[in-house]
């Protein structure tokens, strides 16, 4: 079962163009899944409208982007000479949290003006992953010269599907209570590139890993490290926590 809200009006700012843009109409413009929402990609329609000030003999197109990055695109019909319409569909996933921009403008004067507004959707709830396990490095000497590598590693399950692991991430504090660095991203991509701190070996087995250096210019430290993983419902694993000793 689908949740919608009420739909979304947004008013227009003037650009250069000559022909003026007053609302754009999205309906619904946030969609909630509930629980009883089969888990998995569910197809949404929506409808868009736009209004111009004054009518005008043009075609205008729509295009959807995520995280700046174009999802879909198509044409608005006319449905008078200072109103268009247009249908549009989205596969989502039900368990994801979404945020999509919508643009309008006219086809011919694309550098002209533009108008947005916003389009979300908020996934079901589902377990939260868990972390099995969680390791790293316990104690590395400071080198005289180089680098020591020291690896992370976490082992990160989700009970309704693995695709529903968002991200992993870790974070370190000294034995001041002093963050050590920020949060730092592990992968389970197979990708290996050791000087970039990349040391997963094969991809999607459920363990994640990340590699940092330690060299000449380290200080001795007793460091706790923190780990957890994110579902892409935006729940969080419980957190585990190991130690990390540098020496000289």
């Amino acid at each position: 079962m689908l949740i919608f809200s009420a739909c979304d009006e947004i008013s227009s700012t003037q650009g250069s163009s000559s022909i003026s843009l007053e609302t754009l109409t999205i309906s619904p413009n946030a969609v909630q899944f509930d629980d009883s929402s089969p888990i998995g990609n569910q197809t949404v329609r929506i409808e868009l409208t736009l209004t111009l000030d004054e009518p005008a003999d043009s075609d205008f197109r729509y295009s959807v982007e995520r995280r700046g990055l174009l999802v879909t695109d198509g044409d608005f019909t006319a449905v008078s000479n200072s109103e268009y319409q247009a249908d549009l569909t989205l596969s989502v996933n039900t368990v994801e949290n979404l945020n999509y921009t919508v643009y309008a403008f006219q086809a011919d004067d694309t550098a002209g003006e533009r108008i947005q507004g916003g389009l979300t959707f908020r996934g079901r709830t589902v377990s939260p992953p868990i972390i099995e396990d969680a390791f790293n490095t316990e104690e590395v000497t400071i080198p005289d010269e180089g680098n020591v590598r020291v690896d992370f590693f976490a082992r990160v399950v989700h009970p309704d599907n693995q695709d529903f692991i968002d991200r992993v991430n870790f974070f370190m504090i000294d034995s001041q209570d002093n963050a050590v660095g920020g949060l730092f991203e592990m992968f389970d991509d197979g990708v290996f590139n050791e000087t970039e701190g990349f040391i997963d070996e094969t991809a999607d087995d459920g363990l994640y890993s990340r590699a940092f250096f330690v060299n000449p210019g380290n200080s001795p430290a007793d460091i706790s490290v923190f780990y957890f993983a994110l579902g892409v419902d935006g729940q969080s694993s419980d957190t585990l926590q190991t130690q990390l000793r540098i020496v000289e």
